[in-house]
């Protein structure tokens, strides 16, 4: 065993009932906080390579719009976990850039929704190839049943 192994709490059979499980959980906790900072640091960089005025906040907005299609400031709001006046002001700065556009909603003409544009479409698309790349690559030493069984920790983590 290494001693990474140790320090993730992999040596834990010999320290009683509940000791494993605590250092487990804490061995979770600081891998969460490493990739916590890898994550956000990732975002950072594909927001410039995006646009270098675009701040995360935007990035995160037009990735969700770019997955999930045109939504109401209030969803996207809600997807998001953000205040509707966070999506407001990065959406008028996405707009003035170029990569957002407002729509009039055809089923209640008093309301707009989000949509991207072409351009931002386009940039996405590129950006989204290039981090598949990265993932492929980083990936690429893994078995395929190990790739499986985290996708299905990773869905699992997502639900609670």
């Amino acid at each position: 065993m290494t001693e990474s192994d140790r320090a993730a709490g992999g040596e834990t059979a010999d320290r009683g009932p509940g000791v494993g499980l605590d250092a487990a959980i804490e061995s979770v906790e600081r891998e969460f906080g490493t990739l916590f900072v890898k994550l956000r640091n990732r975002m950072r960089a594909q927001a410039l390579q995006l646009h270098p005025e675009i701040q995360p906040a935007g990035y995160l907005m037009l990735t969700t719009l770019s997955r999930s299609g045109p939504m109401h400031a209030g969803a996207l709001a809600e997807v998001l976990y953000a205040d509707k006046s966070l999506v407001s002001r990065q959406a008028s700065q996405l707009e003035q850039l170029g990569l957002l556009r407002r729509e009039q909603d055809p089923a209640d003409r008093r309301a707009t929704y989000f949509a991207l544009t072409d351009e931002a479409q386009e940039r996405l698309k590129k950006l989204f190839e290039l981090g598949r790349s990265e993932l492929r690559a980083g990936l690429s030493d893994w078995d395929v049943d190990e790739l499986h069984l985290f996708a299905r920790l990773l869905h699992r983590l997502n639900e609670f």
